[in-house]
């Protein structure tokens, strides 16, 4: 990761902050969830790995650069007990985020140990990032997915089906489409009057989930405000095709496992 890539990830990080800042605004219940001197320093030695590998000077780059470590350890220990609390809880709004700074604190610190030239120490601790956001992402892939049928409503056209089949094939692990299909698809594909039945069977947790990926101003507000949006306006599909870009993003970016839309 070059100079600029600690511009992006820095970025990616105010991105961050201000999302969750927003949904702590809006939502009682996880005021008081984030613990912001924690995020503050692992932006600070973010910040200070970039300073570092600008020096001229070897010797105070490898300084700094070993200084810098500590808080990126505690950040992923911290991060981590934070997404397994949220999603223990049922909670689930705060996941992405918690991935999302877990996979750029691993990013910096890989580089960190790239730059004192262990590169064994490295590679191990990819190993073990991946060893530990795969499951998570997986996990939570598949809470917004909880019952895919749903997504193939007529209200959502332009929801493809090659694009369920694709977002199943990563959280099941199976790569038979027509099992997939028999299992996911076929058994709970319905009509236009059984769409209630749908969205009031969604679990408190995707529903979160859902909602604070692609409309976070509903986050918390009664369920019944939402079933009163009508299929049959453009908002509600939007939200839906927002979810589906989201997911295969999610799914993109972080498992390797590119899905096209």
């Amino acid at each position: 990761m070059s100079a600029i890539g600690f511009a992006v990830v820095i970025s990616k990080l105010n991105q961050i902050d201000s999302r969750i800042q927003n949904l702590q605004a809006s939502i009682s219940e996880i005021k008081n969830k984030i613990d912001r001197s924690i995020f503050a320093k692992t932006k600070s030695a973010i910040e200070v790995a970039e300073i570092a590998l600008k020096m001229s000077s070897s010797s105070s780059r490898r300084r700094l650069v070993s200084e810098v470590i500590q808080p990126l350890l505690e950040a992923e220990h911290y991060y981590q007990a934070a997404w397994d609390s949220d999603w223990n809880e049922g909670n689930c709004i705060l996941s992405r985020e918690y991935i999302l700074i877990l996979s750029l604190v691993y990013v910096t610190e890989t580089k960190c140990y790239l730059e004192l030239k262990e590169h064994e120490i490295a590679l191990k601790r990819l190993a073990e990032a991946e060893e530990i956001l795969k499951p998570r992402i997986r996990k939570y892939v598949k809470l917004l997915f909880e019952d895919p049928s749903g997504y193939l409503h007529s209200a959502c056209q332009g929801v493809r089906l090659s694009s369920i089949l694709e977002i199943l094939k990563y959280v099941t692990a199976e790569s038979n489409i027509d099992k997939l299909s028999d299992e996911h698809i076929l058994t709970a594909i319905f009509n236009t009057c059984s769409i209630e039945s749908w969205t009031d069977s969604i679990p408190l947790k995707s529903r979160n989930a859902i909602l604070a990926l692609v409309a976070p101003s509903l986050v918390g507000v009664e369920w019944t405000l939402w079933d009163r949006m009508p299929w049959n306006t453009g908002a509600r599909r939007e939200v839906i095709l927002g979810l589906m870009s989201r997911a295969n993003q999610v799914i993109a970016s972080y498992s390797g496992c590119p899905v096209h839309d």
